[in-house]
């Protein structure tokens, strides 16, 4: 099961990207073009969130049931070398992917809250990126980009 999750997971990545992309380019579009924010504006930011979540599932089932690096990592985790894999997937990735996470629906509730149209798509545009950026960062972009074994 472990190497269908991280295939899956390594997959997913790429549909995370592309919604969070289009979520930001639909943002830039409607404000520079003074769109209401309906329909498939605020609908992108919906859809980028909804990638985040299901890619964190997978993390998160990764992490906590079907990972053998999770249960050495926390086990040896203070003779961890640092810049090393299981450093990286024991203790990194899964904390910053967390905070991604919480941070794209944090994102939305400010981006909602907004008193204009305009203001709802500076906001996606500033805090979608945010999380986007966070994203790309903490992605292992060393891994097989299209994995089909592992």
């Amino acid at each position: 099961m472990y190497d269908y999750v991280l295939i899956a997971h390594a997959w997913w990545r790429w549909v995370v990207l592309l919604a969070g992309i289009v979520a930001i380019c639909t943002a830039v579009r409607g404000w520079v073009q003074g769109l209401p924010w309906a329909g498939s504006v605020s609908d992108c930011g919906k859809m980028f969130g909804l990638a985040v979540d299901v890619q964190f599932l997978m993390g998160a089932s990764l992490y906590l049931v079907f990972s053998p690096m999770t249960n050495v990592a926390l086990n040896v985790a203070e003779g961890l070398p640092a810049g090393s894999e299981l450093l990286f997937f024991g203790v990194y990735h899964g904390l910053i992917m967390t905070v991604a996470f919480i941070d794209v629906h944090v994102s939305a509730v400010i981006v909602r809250r907004g008193r204009s149209d305009a203001a709802k798509h500076r906001r996606s545009i500033v805090l979608y990126g945010q999380t986007l950026l966070i994203i790309i960062v903490t992605t292992p972009w060393w891994r097989p980009l299209f994995p089909t074994h592992h």
